[in-house]
């Protein structure tokens, strides 16, 4: 083929120097079209705003009894994770144990936990505590909280000035809580010498884990007033 014929060609010359000129101006007709400085091409979730925040909060809960003699531990295992967009507040774990048997004053049971987190996403610190069995009333022997998202409370807020973006990067659990938590509990029993064994042996201790999960809601606060 011979493109000297269609350079030479007056028309030929005069389309394809349009076509260098549209390609050049296009982006900016655009741009202009736009607002002139590309404010709508960016994406809206880094505009400002006026906004309404809500959570949508959901707690879960899970009990394990166990019998425990003196010198006798067990670890106990559970599996925390979290629905697509949902974040993790906290983790809960609670022991209570009843000690109900004692032979006399002076010979309370002693309950143990200490938790191993090193499989967890975020590395949470590991908790550990011992205490004496309630004797005859309830409430909590030993209670741990990890809180994963700072200052949460779970109340709807307004806020101003600020993008969807930076609302959702400050209640983000960046992905921490996840995995096989495991805590092991021991027991202590103080029985009185000869007779005391026979009374009191063993006791029976709870193991509570609760977790509370939230999905975040972003609302325009103008849309939140209609």
């Amino acid at each position: 083929m011979d493109f000297q014929k269609y350079t030479s060609n007056p028309l030929f010359m005069t389309n394809a120097a349009f076509i260098v000129v549209f390609m050049l101006v296009f982006p900016g007709y655009f741009a202009y079209t736009a607002g002139g400085d590309d404010s709508e091409l960016v994406d809206p979730l880094s505009k400002s705003g006026s906004w309404m925040v809500s959570f949508t909060e959901t707690e879960t809960e899970f009990s394990e009894d166990m019998t425990l003699g003196d010198g006798d531990s067990q670890e106990n295992l559970y599996f925390v994770e979290a629905e697509e967009f949902h974040n993790i507040a906290k983790v809960e774990i609670s022991l209570s144990c009843q000690d109900n048997d004692d032979p006399g004053p002076g010979f309370n049971d002693r309950v143990s936990a200490s938790t191993d987190l090193s499989s967890i996403t975020g590395m949470p610190d590991d908790q550990s505590d011992e205490s004496a069995c309630s004797g005859g009333g309830g409430g909590a022997a030993i209670n741990f909280i990890w809180n994963f998202v700072d200052n949460y409370d779970g109340l709807e807020y307004m806020v101003e000035n600020i993008s969807m973006n930076d609302i959702r990067a400050q209640w983000s659990d960046n992905g921490s809580g996840r995995g096989n938590w495991s805590a092991t509990v021991g027991m202590e029993i103080n029985a009185f010498p000869v007779v005391g064994g026979a009374v009191d042996n063993s006791e029976d201790v709870t193991i509570t884990w609760k977790v509370t999960t939230f999905e975040l809601e972003i609302a325009s606060h103008s849309e939140s007033e209609s």
